[in-house]
């Protein structure tokens, strides 16, 4: 016992630092069986360690590495936050590196082991690799949070489970005894005194329902303020520095929206992109969605960060996993160029295909580009248009409406339609694309889609009527009469 400090090293997620504090708390206020203390060198207390930042980089080597070296096992408080816990994750791998894998005790708070639901696996990556042999997790919910704590101390202390299961039954037997004894020796006492105690007792009652009060409202106001603050930032072209200060406290006291939000504004304003990405990774390692597919961005990017476009891809699919349309499009198309991952276009199709699904711009965009260019499915144009009009038509995208257009030109997925390629060209030019603007004037020179003048007059003057000119309606009659008596040129 004398090469090692501690008994055992706390590996945990922040997310459940709660149960880790609980643990240790128990672990080193667990009594000693009697002549136990002599085999431990007169030690009487267990000694747990539990780090209490998130360090990462070359704080966890300089910080970390020291305090894991001296101690004898580690317990790692497994859950699906935990799983996705990087830091976790590199804990349990330097441990194993010190051969000591056969000393690792999972304690089992949430999920399962080596599940085939990806959001329910609560081992990390090192537990379900072949670096550590099989494992045999201690489950609270298998055994009981009691059984599943003295579980752990047997193996701190080399003990059999059975022999402080049954230390621990006598101890309680012991206890209602001298329970028992005491009550009925103040029991004569006891009903002199019951009038004051139930006095006592409302009068605690209302103390606590009291503060219990007091505790929702400043929850309510902290939510309030929380809630006006990204409302504010929302509607800002510019940001105050008043309004980031409240949203740093929020995330730093664990708010992953929060989080998400600070990250974004940091990118926004091109300050910080360290911390920016540093956020963001936290948000997404404790499961939030935004959090997880901005990480991804900010790899793919190297916004913060090296670029890493497989770690991207992994963010990328976990995002997805959530139902998120836009994460779904994102993996899409890194199966698409083979970015991150091998190059799929079948699934590069599937993809697409789940966040079309879902209305989602990238997701019809990239399904109307797969039917045109037959990626991962068999080429089809008239679902190409189809797909590529409810782009143009929900988002006003220049990009797509101009390829619209020219699906109208040269009847591709439908019939040729000039005056239709025309309107496609003119408002793809009137967002400011260039390829519309220079259409636009080849259907002006060349009269495309322009035969019938009357046509583009009836377009302007109800659009006019629509945005409330009332004055165009009597022309855009004029118009339809026009056309309808066939004197239109």
């Amino acid at each position: 016992m004398s090469e090692y400090i501690y008994d055992a090293f706390i590996s945990y997620s922040h997310q459940d630092i709660q149960q880790a504090r609980r643990l240790q708390r128990r672990l080193e206020a667990f009594h000693m069986p009697r002549g136990l203390e002599k085999e431990r060198n007169g030690s009487a207390k267990l000694k747990i360690f539990r780090d209490q930042t998130d360090l990462a980089g070359a704080e966890l080597q300089t910080s970390l590495e020291r305090e894991m070296k001296a101690a004898r096992y580690l317990i790692v408080i497994c859950s699906p936050a935990a799983a996705a816990s990087r830091w976790v994750n590199e804990e349990i791998r330097y441990f194993c590196s010190l051969g000591r894998a056969d000393r690792i005790v999972p304690f089992i708070i949430e999920g399962e082991p080596n599940s085939d639901m990806p959001e329910l696996e609560c081992f990390p990556p090192v537990l379900r690799s072949e670096e550590v042999n099989e494992l045999l997790g201690v489950n609270i919910h298998e055994i009981g949070k009691n059984k599943a704590f003295l579980k752990v101390a047997s193996v701190l202390l080399d003990l059999r489970f059975n022999r402080l299961v049954d230390r621990e039954k006598k101890r309680r037997q012991r206890t209602i005894l001298v329970i028992a004894g005491i009550a009925a020796a103040v029991g004569i006492v006891t009903g002199a005194l019951v009038w004051n105690n139930i006095q006592i007792q409302k009068k605690n009652q209302e103390i606590t329902r009291e503060n219990q009060e007091i505790t929702q409202e400043n929850k309510r106001l902290s939510s309030e303020v929380y809630e006006a603050v990204k409302t504010a930032i929302e509607q800002k072209t510019q940001i105050d520095p008043e309004d980031m200060a409240v949203l740093r406290e929020y995330a730093e006291a664990g708010n992953t929206d929060a989080m998400v939000m600070l990250a974004r504004c940091c990118y926004s304003m091109n300050e910080n992109l360290e911390e920016a990405f540093s956020f963001m990774l936290r948000a997404a390692e404790a499961g939030n969605t935004e959090g997880m597919k901005y990480a991804g961005l900010f790899y793919m990017n190297g916004t913060g960060t090296p670029q890493d476009p497989g770690k991207a891809f992994q963010w990328f699919i976990r995002a997805a996993d959530t139902e998120d349309a836009d994460a779904m499009a994102y993996v899409a198309m890194c199966y698409e160029d083979g970015t991150g991952v091998e190059k799929d276009e079948s699934k590069a199709f599937e993809y697409y295909a789940k966040s079309a699904m879902e209305e989602n711009e990238y997701g019809l965009s990239g399904l109307a580009s797969c039917f045109a260019r037959g990626t991962g499915v068999e080429a089809d144009p008239a679902k190409a248009f189809d797909y590529l009009k409810q782009v143009a038509e929900k988002t006003g995208d220049p990009y797509s409406t101009f390829n619209l257009g020219m699906m109208y030109k040269e009847g591709i997925g439908t019939e040729e339609d000039p005056f239709k390629a025309y309107v496609c060209f003119r408002d793809a030019a009137e967002a400011g694309f260039v390829k519309g603007m220079y259409m636009v004037g080849w259907c002006v020179e060349n009269r495309y889609g322009m035969d019938s003048m009357e046509k583009i007059a009836l377009e302007w003057y109800a659009r006019a009527l629509v945005a409330g000119y009332e004055p165009a309606l009597q022309d855009v009659e004029r118009i339809k009469n026009k056309m309808e008596s066939g004197d239109a040129e």
